[in-house]
């Protein structure tokens, strides 16, 4: 079932120039083979590094987003919650479980995906490999509390978890 937001979102496909954009944004279609190769060859290179690079590119790439829908649908507090909820899930990132921020102030958010793209196809391994989406969620912890957020994931779908998990807390 479509999310009630999936009509919002505009999609332009331009198949002359080459050109496709996502809520207002040029956009291109990786799969997610691709996505993990080019993670893992990162990781050869660079090793930990790579997950450095991953997550910084997750946490900017998330706050330019966050900013779309807030201006193009108009969403904010809760609403602006379901909406990055549903808009995840349609462009293939997983079905992200954004929980209510916790402790004194929103210091602490708990953020769960179902179906991470990245370990569902990354395979089997001993460590969190979803730096990517790590950085997704601490951009959303920053857009949502105005604070600056780091997060860890404590459970991984490639680590043999049933979802990977998300503790999104605020940096001191």
């Amino acid at each position: 079932m479509k999310g009630k937001r999936y009509n919002r979102i505009k999609e332009k496909w331009d198949i002359t120039s080459g050109d496709f954009f996502v809520i207002g944004y040029r956009t291109l279609m990786l799969s997610t083979k691709t996505f993990v190769r080019i993670q893992k060859e990162a990781e050869k290179i660079l090793g930990d590094g790579a997950a450095v690079i991953f997550y910084e590119a997750g946490k900017k790439a998330v706050l330019v987003s966050v900013k779309r829908i807030e201006e193009e649908w108009k969403s904010e507090g809760e609403e602006l919650i379901r909406s990055l909820e549903e808009f995840y899930a349609e462009v293939g990132f997983g079905k992200f479980i954004i929980g209510e921020a916790k402790a004194e102030g929103g210091e602490e958010l708990m953020i769960k995906v179902e179906n991470s793209f990245i370990a569902k196809e990354y395979g089997k391994s001993d460590v969190p490999v979803c730096h990517f989406l790590r950085g997704y969620c601490a951009g959303i912890g920053e857009a949502l509390t105005n604070q600056e957020m780091d997060a860890e994931e404590v459970k991984c779908m490639a680590c043999g978890d049933d979802h990977c998990e998300f503790a999104v807390k605020m940096v001191e």
